[in-house]
């Protein structure tokens, strides 16, 4: 229930960073008639919109296009010359980002009747919040700061310097050669951009392989496309050390005793994020927290009764715009809604790599099935042996489901293909409901589509044993080899 306010009241909800997740608190907020005032030491839409989500898939979309026209003998089309304008190609970006922002982002926030106060905030006691000087105080509070960059120890890095997510979607010209420390998603992502924006690119990451926590037979096809395309991928090592050489930086690694060195004119670090709870005063306001972030239970509350933290701050969460999302809104009815509490359930999280092609995923790999103690039965099957992906010339990646052997429950979904995260969707509802996998081979897919992997897998998991999966796809199965320039 929402109290009658004075000038001098307290608002009844205070929300720290106007970030993806802290915007839809604040909004859903003020549409339950709240008073809200919200801070953000930054830019109005945090890391997704402005450097992070919404820059880079417009660069991957642009260097997909460079891509298709270079290639675009393939499909009998001559383009006699491919010139990138990089120029351009950033102004693109810079009106993609204003257009999904609608403007200005600031007056957008006060236009919709939150009070929006720009600058670092910090806890003076659990109700009281620091902004400039100004104190604000809130019966509820929501904590929604996002997370930064983590900087490795490596000797040297910060002498010889370099760029981060936030630079490199806003170069003013691409580097001739990009080392990029890290072999997660925002550096297999901007690899590929950069490659085929003729960047010189190697991946340095200090997993086993890229992306680790991926199905391993997924992420080894998409490191074949990245090294197709001219990346050079270092897995299993370390940086050690960096030093300035004539034309670069000498990115200087080890790997089981073994020297790993690369020359490049820019290093891009990638190496992970960390919550951003430092400086906001949490040990004041009785907020419970580490390196890790803050922690929260399972309706996102926080040690201090009236305090909710949401995204990327929060302690062993996922770092998505979507799990943001969804946090801010059981977050604010839990803060402002009443009962009953509503709980967050994140065993049906998507997500996706916005590689060529896209990698997402949904539940749990095989691993994890296996370690949870499941009786884990998988189907894998190719993309290049749909008709769609011959058509299209579009046949890299696979898609694989885990299922329980016993039930034949979903428990997890792995796809690798040109628009993978589109094809996730029925996957993960079918993991959210605990379907059996018979729920997806029983619904019929359009001809030609590659959603039909999907199906294919399903149905190879509902099948008896002893039949022919040749056989049974009929027709829709390519029988012959599939040319790599097709």
């Amino acid at each position: 229930m929402v109290h009658a306010h004075n000038g001098t009241a307290p608002y009844d909800l205070l929300v720290i960073g106007a970030g993806g997740a802290g915007s839809t608190a604040a909004g859903e907020a003020i549409g339950r008639g709240a008073r809200v005032a919200m801070i953000e030491r930054w830019k109005v839409g945090g890391t997704c919109l402005n450097v992070g989500c919404d820059p880079t898939k417009t660069l991957v979309r642009s260097a997909e296009v460079a891509h298709l026209a270079r290639h675009a003998a393939r499909f009998g089309i001559a383009v006699p010359e491919v010139t990138p304008d990089w120029a351009a190609v950033n102004a693109r970006v810079a009106r993609v980002i204003d257009t999904i922002r609608g403007g200005d982002g600031d007056q957008n926030v006060r236009d919709s009747g939150v009070a929006l106060f720009k600058g670092s905030a910090r806890f003076v006691s659990p109700h009281e919040v620091e902004v400039n000087g100004e104190i604000l105080r809130a019966e509820k509070i929501i904590v929604a700061t996002g997370a930064s960059t983590v900087v490795p120890p490596i000797v040297g890095l910060m002498e010889t310097g370099f760029i981060t997510n936030v630079e490199a979607v806003a170069l003013p010209e691409p580097p001739r050669s990009l080392a990029i420390i890290g072999g997660g998603v925002v550096a297999v992502e901007f690899a590929q951009i950069f490659a085929r924006f003729g960047v010189e690119v190697t991946i340095l990451g200090s997993a086993p392989h890229l992306l680790p926590g991926e199905e391993d037979e997924l992420t080894a096809a998409l490191q074949a496309v990245l090294e197709r395309e001219g990346v050079r991928v270092e897995t299993g090592g370390r940086g050690t050390k960096i030093e300035r050489v004539p034309g670069g930086k000498r990115l200087i690694g080890e790997r089981d005793g073994q020297t790993i060195t690369c020359v490049a004119e820019e290093i891009l670090l990638a190496a992970g994020r960390r919550p951003a709870v430092h400086g906001l005063g949490l040990d004041l306001a009785g907020v419970a927290f580490d390196d890790k972030g803050i922690v929260v239970d399972a309706g996102l509350r926080t040690s201090q009764p009236h305090i909710w933290a949401i995204g990327d701050v929060v302690a062993h969460g996922y770092p998505f715009t979507h799990v943001a999302d969804y946090q801010a809104r059981i977050a604010e009815h839990n803060a402002l809604g009443g009962a009953p509490t509503r709980h967050v359930d994140y065993a049906a999280v998507p997500w996706a790599v916005f590689t060529d092609p896209e990698l997402a995923r949904v539940g749990l790999t095989e691993r994890q099935a296996r370690e949870a103690g499941f009786d884990v039965r998988c189907a894998t099957v190719r993309i290049r042996d749909l008709a769609r992906a011959i058509t299209a010339g579009e046949t890299d990646g696979l898609v694989k489901l885990v299922s329980d052997c016993a039930s034949g429950r979903l428990l997890g979904g792995h796809i690798l293909a040109a628009r993978g995260g589109e094809l996730l969707g029925e996957v993960a509802l079918a993991v959210r409901l605990g379907l059996p996998a018979a729920a997806l081979a029983e619904t019929m897919h359009a001809y030609p589509t590659l959603s039909e992997a999907v199906f294919w897998a399903a149905f190879e998991l509902a099948k008896p044993d002893d039949a022919a999966m040749a056989a049974m796809r009929g027709h829709q199965a390519a029988f012959a080899d599939v040319p790599d320039d097709l």
